[in-house]
C-alpha cells in the first residue's frame, strides 16, 4: 500500500492560501490577532507552522502590540523564532512610524509651473550628467503622488516607454502628470522629437482620462515650461 509522502505539506499550503485569501478578502480587521501574527511569519519562516508560534509569542509577551514592542534579543528567546524572524517583527514599530510620518508630511502642490520647475531642478537635476525622464503624478488639485524615473539615456537622448508612462500613471492613480527631462550639454528649449514624444505620450494618457499638465525641460538652472509656452500650450488641453 503506497503512502503519499506530500499529504502533510499539502495540508500545510493548502492551510497558509487560505489564510492569504482571508487577509486579501476581509483585510486585517475580518482576522484575529494569531492569524495576523501567523501570515507575517509566513515571510520568515517558510515552512512550519507558524499558526504555532504565533500563539506562542501572545501567549508568553500578552498582546500582539507587545510581540512587536519586544526587543529582538526577547524574540529570540521564544522557541521556533529565528534571527529573520525576530528582525521581521522588531521591525515593524519602526516602519509603521516612518509611514505614519510620511502620511501626515505636508503636501508638495506643484499646480503652478514655477514651482513644479523649481522642485524638479532642487530634487533631481542637480548633477545629472545624461538625459534622465522623469513623470510626477499628481492629483486633482496638483498635490504630488509621486515622482518616477521612466528612463535614463546618454547626454544627448532618452527613450520613454508608452507603455511604461501608461501603466505608471494608472498605478498611482494620477489625475494629471508632468513630464521632466533634461539637456546636460544643451540649453533648455524643446527639440522636434521633443515635441512629437510630448504630443504622442499626452494623447496616450488622454486616451485614459489623465491630463499632461506640463512638459519641463532642464539644462544646469534653467528650465522651460512647455505649457507656459503659447505656441506648444494645445499639447496640454
Amino acid at each position: 500500500m503506497s503512502k503519499n509522502n506530500n499529504k502533510p505539506e499539502n495540508l500545510h499550503e493548502n492551510h497558509r492560501a487560505r489564510v492569504r485569501e482571508t487577509f486579501k478578502r476581509a483585510g486585517a480587521d475580518g482576522m484575529p490577532d494569531h492569524n495576523l501574527l501567523e501570515l507575517l511569519l509566513f515571510y520568515s519562516i517558510p515552512r512550519k507552522d507558524t499558526n504555532e508560534i504565533a500563539h506562542r509569542l501572545i501567549a508568553a509577551f500578552g498582546s500582539l502590540s507587545r510581540v512587536f514592542d519586544a526587543s529582538y534579543e526577547e524574540l529570540m528567546e521564544i522557541d521556533g523564532i529565528g534571527e529573520s524572524s525576530a528582525l521581521l517583527i522588531s521591525m515593524i514599530p519602526s516602519i509603521c512610524r516612518r509611514y505614519i510620518e510620511s502620511s501626515n508630511s505636508p503636501k508638495v502642490n506643484l499646480s503652478e509651473p514655477e514651482e513644479a520647475m523649481n522642485y524638479i531642478i532642487r530634487k533631481y537635476y542637480g548633477s545629472n550628467k545624461v538625459e534622465s525622464f522623469y513623470m510626477l503624478c499628481l492629483d486633482a488639485v496638483g498635490n504630488l503622488i509621486n515622482c518616477c524615473k521612466l528612463g535614463e539615456g546618454t547626454p544627448g537622448s532618452v527613450i520613454v516607454d508608452k507603455r511604461k508612462v501608461l501603466e505608471t500613471a494608472l498605478r498611482n492613480k494620477a489625475d494629471k502628470v508632468i513630464f521632466a527631462h533634461n539637456h546636460p550639454n544643451g540649453i533648455a528649449a524643446p527639440s522636434k522629437d521633443d515635441i512629437n514624444m510630448t504630443s504622442e505620450l499626452s494623447s496616450v494618457l488622454f486616451s485614459v482620462g489623465i491630463r499632461l499638465a506640463d512638459h519641463i525641460i532642464v539644462a544646469g538652472n534653467e528650465a522651460v515650461s512647455l505649457a507656459s509656452v503659447e505656441k506648444f500650450r494645445p499639447l496640454f488641453m
